[in-house]
């Protein structure tokens, strides 16, 4: 995908994001407002792992879209468990866990590390390739006036 044309539009989009967020704290729409924040690093993410302007459509897929589904999963299922059991003690746990905690557990915390850490482990090169990596390197140092950095 080519970013490079709408890195504007996307900033934009954050900073829009930002204040809906904001918004949705003051108003107690809290589960709204997360699912916007992961929207909000979606964005983000995608700006970040972009190389020369272009996300590699494999890398977009998994690990980020995986990611933010789990995190939107996660917020969801934890409000939903949370009203469900609200004044009431549970009859079952999850993993020990109280069922709207478990979802925090399982699919935000373990979930999201885990996709996003074996993600970049098994496409490192579609986000930062060594080559690339020198090439910054290289660049940076002609910046501070070096001729080479090794």
């Amino acid at each position: 995908m080519k970013l490079k044309e709408k890195i504007t539009s996307m900033i934009i989009l954050t900073t829009i994001l930002w204040a809906i967020i904001t918004v949705c704290g003051w108003k107690g729409q809290y589960i709204l407002g997360m699912i916007l924040g992961v929207l909000l690093m979606l964005v983000y993410m995608s700006i970040g792992a972009a190389n020369q302007g272009v996300l590699n459509k494999k890398f977009f897929t998994y690990p980020l879209m995986v990611w933010a589904i789990l995190w939107v999963l996660s917020f969801i299922l934890s409000d939903y468990h949370g009203k469900l059991f609200t004044g009431t003690m549970p009859s079952f746990t999850i993993l020990g866990f109280h069922p709207s905690f478990a979802w925090t557990v399982i699919t935000y915390w373990i979930g999201g590390v885990l996709t996003l850490t074996l993600g970049f482990v098994l496409y490192k090169d579609l986000w930062l390739s060594d080559e690339d990596w020198n090439n910054f390197i290289k660049k940076i140092g002609q910046i501070d006036g070096k001729k080479e950095v090794s």
